[in-house]
């Protein structure tokens, strides 16, 4: 199933439930991929599945698993906000990506759970 939404850095959020993964796709080809365990980020599409990890750019394992619902973990994003299914919140800048318990912490920068570096 994807999902529809309104943001300048992602143009695509798709679950596949039959692997318990979200692939969100960024305007310049780049590929976060959420499972229960962890996140990932890779150079583009064809990456994920390159079984040397040719184009992994960075990963880390979640300490508390994600929460997914009928339509993954991800329930909106915009701009550089992604909420999730289990109230935690990513939040995307030019350097990281943040992993947050929830919205009102991601907007304060407070009580990270989760880095994932942009910048080499």
């Amino acid at each position: 199933m994807i999902i529809e939404g309104d943001s300048d850095i992602i143009i695509r959020c798709e679950w596949l439930p039959e692997v318990a993964r979200q692939h969100l796709t960024f305007r310049n080809g780049n590929v976060l991929v959420l499972s229960d365990d962890a996140m990932a980020f890779y150079k583009n599409a064809a990456a994920i599945e390159d079984a040397l990890g040719n184009g992994l750019l960075d990963m880390v394992d979640l300490p508390e698993p994600l929460s997914a619902n009928a339509q993954g973990f991800v329930v909106s994003y915009r701009a550089g906000f992604v909420g999730l299914a289990d109230d935690k919140a990513l939040l995307i800048t030019p350097n990281d990506i943040q992993l947050f318990p929830n919205k009102e912490c991601a907007l304060r920068n407070q009580q990270e759970i989760a880095r994932l570096a942009l910048a080499g």
